[in-house]
C-alpha cells in the first residue's frame, strides 16, 4: 500500500540523560559518546504542504521454537508442569505461602525521602499512599518525576499516545508513528544505521471546547498489570482513557464536555464526502480522511458501551471536529491502514479494553484476562506481538487471526490483530516452548582431558586461594553484585567433582571466603545501606538519598536497574543455598534475598508492600530498566543478558529453597524472556523485526520503545555493545545465545574489531568475546583465554569451565 503524508520537519533534540552509564569501568567514567538524538515533530509539521510516498512491508513471522528442556538434577520442588501456581481471572490468586509481611525495620530502615527527591507526579489522591506504585512501567513517562509541566509520550503500540496537558490545545493526542521512521548514523557493520527511530506528532487528539478556556487538570486514577487509567478533568468535565499495550482503538470517555477531535493534518473528507469548514456530519460512524493520507474512524457509543450513541460533529478551522454540545459517552478511534480493516473494526468497535491481568499459569504457561466494558459479544480486537504469535494457543476456543491485518510497531516488529471468538472467555493463553536449563551447572560436563589440557584446577585454585577477595562496603550494589556470584560460581566448581574429584578442601576454603564478603549483604551493613521506600514501595540505595543525586549507582535510588544489580545477589544466594545449606546465617541470607525478588518481581497478588513486577513486562516480554524519571523516547533496555540473569537467578533461588510458587514464574519468565531476547535483542540474518538497514549490526544495543540505538550508555565501542549483551556467563546462556548467532554475530562484526584482530589481551572485553565465540569453537576461544585479562565479573576457571562445556 502506498501512502502520502506531509514532508516531515524533524527537529533533533538532546536525548535526556537520566540514567547513568550502567556497565562503565570506573563508576566516575564519563561518557563517551551519548546515544543518538531523540526525534520531536513540531505541531504544524503533518500540515505542510509537500508530501512523500512510501510503501508499508509485509514482515513475516519467525517459526516458533520447538525444543524439551535437558534432564534435571534432584530437585526439592519437584515442578507441576501441569498447574502449578495460578491466579484466577480476577487476579485474586492466592497461594500455599504465608501471608506476605511488611519489610522489616530492623534490617532496612524506612523512609519517605523520595517525596523529597524524586516524587510521582499526577496521581490521583485515592492512590496516593495506598497502593505500591509501578516505577518501570512502559506508561511510566506519564507519572514521572520531572521539574517541568510537559508529559513526554509513551507508546503502547502501534500507537504512540501523549498527554498534553501543558499547551493548549489540551487533551489525548495519538499518533502511528511508524510512518515517521528515520534511521541515521553510519555503525560501520556492512552499510547498517547507527539507530532508527520515530517523530512526534499529534495525528489524532481528543479534546474539547471547554479545555480551550480552562487548562484541564489531569490525573492517574488506576492502573493494572496491562494498561492504565488516566482523565483529564475540567469543573464537572471528565475525558477519561484506559491506556493499554496493544490496543486496536483508543477511547475516550466524555462526560459532561463538548468533544473536539483535532489533527496537525487537514480534513480532506468525512465519511466519503468532501469536508469543509462549517459543514456538519451526524451519525455514530465518521471515517475521517486527512490530507495527511490517514483515515481514522470514529465511534461514539453510549456511556456503557453496550450501544451506539449519535452525535453530530460540525467541521471547525478545518482540522477539527467540534461537537455541537455537551456529550455523555464514549469516542473512540482506530487507524484504518487499509480501507478493508473498516468492516472488522466496525464489528469490534462496542467491546472496550480497560486493561488485562497476567496469570503465571505453570512453569511454561500463561495467560492475559482482559478486562473490558461495553459489548463484547462479538469478541475484543487486539493485537499481538512476534513471540506472542509463537506461542498463543489460537486453537479450539482460542483467539483467531484477523487476516491481513497486520501493522507495525515503533521499535519491536509488526503487529498482528487477534479476535476472540464470539461468546468466548476473553483471555490469551501462551504455552511456552523455550528451553532454558535446570541446573546451575552447564549441559555438559567437561571431559578430564580437556580438565587437564587447559589446567582448569589449577586456575580454580589460583582464584580461590591465591587471590584477594574483595566487596567494598561503600561499592555499588551493580559492580559487588558482579563480583559476588563471580565468587560464588568459583564455589560451584570446586562442588563439581570433575573438577575437583572427591576433594572437599577447595570448596570449604571457597565457600569461608564467600561467607565473609557476603556478611555486609545479609546484615545490611555496608556503608549506603538498603532502604525501604514507603513512597514507591521498594528496596532502594540509600546514596542518592544521602547525596541528593538521582543518578547515585547507576539510579538504584530512582529504580533504574534493579533487576541488574540484585540479580547477582538474588543468584548468589541461590547458590549458597545449593552449597552451603548448613551456614549459620543462610535465614538473614534468603531473607534479604526474598525481599530483593519481590521488589523486582512481586507475583503475589496478596502483596501490597511492592508493585507486581516492577521490571517485566508480560506483554513485551523482556524488563524495562529505566525508572522514575522521564526520557524523551521512552523506557529503555540494554542489558538482556542480565535481564535474564535475574529471572534465571530467581527461578534457581525458588527451587533450591523449596519456594514453589516463585520457582515456577522465575522459570516461566525465564522462558518467556529468552524467546523475546532472541526475536528482539539478537538479529540473526533471517531476523525480520527490525529494518533491513539496522540488521547488520547484530545486536539492538540500547532498546527504547521509540528508537533503537547501536551504543551503549558508556561507550562507543563495539566490543562493548555486543559484550553487554553476554554478560554475566552462566548455564543460561547458551539457551540466549544461540550456536547460529554467535558464528553470525562473529563472522560478521566481532572477527573485525581491532582488539580480536590484534589480540589484545590487556582489554578485558576480548575475555567476554572469546567466552562468546568459545560457543562455536572452543578451542581456539580457550587459548585465548588463557591469557586474556578478565572482565571484572568474570574469573580465568570459569571462563576456561564454560567455554570448555560447549558442545563440539
Amino acid at each position: 500500500m502506498k501512502i502520502a503524508a506531509s514532508t516531515l520537519f524533524i527537529y533533533l533534540g538532546l536525548l535526556q540523560h537520566h540514567q547513568q552509564s550502567l556497565h562503565a569501568a570506573a563508576q566516575d567514567a564519563g561518557l563517551d559518546r551519548s546515544p543518538s538524538p531523540s526525534l520531536e515533530m513540531p505541531d504544524n509539521a503533518a500540515s505542510s504542504a509537500s508530501s512523500f510516498t512510501g510503501s508499508i512491508p509485509s514482515i513475516p513471522l519467525p517459526a516458533p521454537p520447538v525444543s524439551t528442556d535437558p534432564p534435571a538434577l534432584n530437585s526439592p520442588a519437584p515442578i507441576d508442569s501441569g498447574s502449578g501456581s495460578s491466579h484466577n481471572n480476577n487476579n485474586n490468586a492466592t497461594y500455599g505461602s504465608p501471608q506476605p509481611l511488611e519489610p522489616p525495620a530492623s534490617l532496612l530502615e524506612h523512609t519517605d525521602a523520595a517525596s523529597r527527591l524524586c516524587p510521582p507526579k499526577y496521581l490521583d489522591p485515592s492512590v496516593i499512599n495506598n497502593r505500591a506504585i509501578p516505577t518501570n512501567n512502559w506508561w511510566g513517562n506519564i507519572i514521572a518525576h520531572d521539574s517541568g509541566s510537559k508529559i513526554q509520550p509513551v507508546w503502547s503500540n502501534p500507537y504512540a499516545l501523549q498527554v498534553v496537558a501543558d499547551l493548549a490545545p489540551f487533551g489525548l493526542a495519538v499518533s502511528y508513528p511508524y510512518r515517521s521512521r528515520v534511521s541515521g548514523g553510519t555503525s560501520g557493520n556492512s552499510g547498517a544505521n547507527r539507530y532508527y527511530a520515530h517523530g512526534i506528532l499529534r495525528e489524532f487528539m481528543f479534546s474539547s471546547s471547554e479545555f480551550a478556556s480552562t487548562k484541564p487538570e489531569f490525573r492517574v486514577l488506576d492502573w493494572a498489570d496491562q494498561g492504565v487509567t488516566v482523565q483529564l478533568k475540567s469543573g464537572a468535565g471528565k475525558l477519561e482513557s484506559d491506556l493499554v499495550s496493544g490496543m486496536v482503538y483508543t477511547t475516550a470517555k466524555y462526560t459532561s464536555l463538548s468533544p473536539k477531535l483535532t489533527s496537525t493534518a487537514a480534513i480532506s473528507s468525512v465519511n466519503g464526502k468532501a469536508a469543509r469548514s462549517g459543514d456538519v456530519f451526524r451519525g455514530s460512524k465518521f471515517e475521517v480522511s486527512y490530507n495527511s493520507g490517514q483515515t481514522w474512524v470514529v465511534y461514539a457509543l453510549s456511556s456503557d458501551g453496550t450501544s451506539d450513541k449519535e452525535i453530530s460533529l460540525t467541521v471547525d478551522g478545518g482540522s477539527s471536529l467540534k461537537a455541537s454540545g455537551s456529550f455523555n459517552g464514549i469516542l473512540r478511534t482506530a487507524l484504518a491502514v487499509e480501507n478493508s480493516w473498516v468492516p472488522t473494526l466496525d464489528t469490534y468497535r462496542s467491546c472496550i479494553v480497560q486493561g488485562a491481568s497476567v496469570s503465571p499459569e505453570s512453569d511454561a504457561a500463561y495467560s492475559f484476562n482482559w478486562k473490558t466494558m461495553g459489548n463484547c459479544a462479538s469478541g475484543l480486537l487486539h493485537y499481538a506481538m512476534a513471540h506472542h504469535m509463537d506461542s498463543m494457543d489460537a486453537s479450539g476456543s482460542g483467539p483467531q487471526k484477523v487476516a491481513g491485518m497486520v501493522t507495525h510497531s515503533t521499535t519491536r516488529g509488526s503487529f498482528q490483530a487477534y479476535a476472540t471468538r464470539p461468546s468466548s472467555t476473553l483471555v490469551w493463553k501462551f504455552s511456552e516452548t523455550q528451553q532454558v536449563p535446570s541446573d546451575f551447572y552447564p549441559a555438559r560436563k567437561v571431559p578430564p582431558s580437556v580438565i587437564q589440557s587447559q589446567r582448569i584446577l589449577e586456575h580454580l585454585r589460583t582464584d580461590i586461594v591465591n587471590t584477594d577477595w574483595s566487596i567494598p562496603k561503600g561499592g555499588s550494589y551493580y559492580f559487588n553484585g558482579k563480583a559476588a556470584q563471580k565468587y560464588a560460581s568459583l564455589c560451584l566448581m570446586a562442588n563439581d567433582a570433575a573438577i575437583v574429584g572427591q576433594d572437599k578442601s577447595l570448596l570449604s576454603q571457597c565457600l569461608a571466603k564467600l561467607r565473609t564478603v557476603m556478611l555486609p549483604f545479609v546484615n545490611n551493613g555496608w556503608a549506603n545501606k538498603l532502604q525501604y521506600d514507603r513512597v514507591y514501595r521498594g528496596i532502594v540505595s540509600s546514596e542518592g538519598y544521602k547525596k541528593n543525586d538521582l543518578n547515585a549507582d547507576f539510579g538504584n535510588t530512582m529504580y533504574n536497574d534493579h533487576h541488574f544489580h540484585y540479580g547477582y545477589w538474588i543468584h548468589t544466594a541461590a547458590m549458597i543455598n545449593l552449597l552451603d545449606p548448613s551456614w549459620s546465617e543462610l535465614n538473614k541470607l534468603n531473607t534479604m534475598a526474598n525481599l530483593l525478588v519481590r521488589d523486582v518481581a512481586n507475583f503475589d497478588d496478596r502483596d501490597k508492600y511492592f508493585p507486581r513486577f516492577r521490571s517485566f513486562d508480560w506483554f513485551r516480554g523482556h524488563s524495562y530498566s529505566h525508572g522514575v524519571t522521564p526520557l524523551a523516547d521512552g523506557k529503555d533496555q540494554e542489558s538482556s543478558s542480565e535481564d535474564v540473569n535475574f529471572s534465571f537467578g530467581m527461578y534457581m533461588f525458588g527451587k533450591v529453597t523449596n519456594q514453589r510458587d516463585m520457582m515456577n514464574v522465575g522459570k516461566l519468565m525465564t522462558r518467556v524472556n529468552a524467546h523475546a531476547i532472541k526475536t528482539y535483542f539478537l538479529m540473526e540474518d533471517q531476523n525480520q523485526v527490525h529494518p533491513p538497514n539496522f540488521r547488520p549490526n547484530k545486536v539492538t544495543g540500547i532498546f527504547f520503545d521509540n528508537k533503537v540505538d547501536y551504543a551503549t550508555w558508556f561507550s562507543a565501542e563495539k566490543y562493548c555493545i555486543h559484550g553487554i549483551q553476554m554478560i554475566p556467563v552462566s548455564a543460561v546462556t547458551e539457551f540466549v545465545r544461540t550456536k547460529q548467532f554467535v558464528q553470525q554475530e562473529w563472522d560478521q562484526v566481532l572477527s573485525r574489531e581491532k582488539i580480536v584482530t590484534s589480540q589484545d589481551t590487556g582489554n578485558a572485553w576480548l575475555s567476554l568475546l572469546y567466552l562468546n565465540y568459545a560457543a562455536v569453537n572452543k578451542n581456539k576461544a580457550m587459548g585465548v583465554l588463557q591469557k586474556a585479562k578478565m572482565d571484572d565479573g568474570l574469573t580465568r576457571s570459569w571462563a576456561l569451565y564454560m567455554a570448555a562445556s560447549f558442545s563440539d
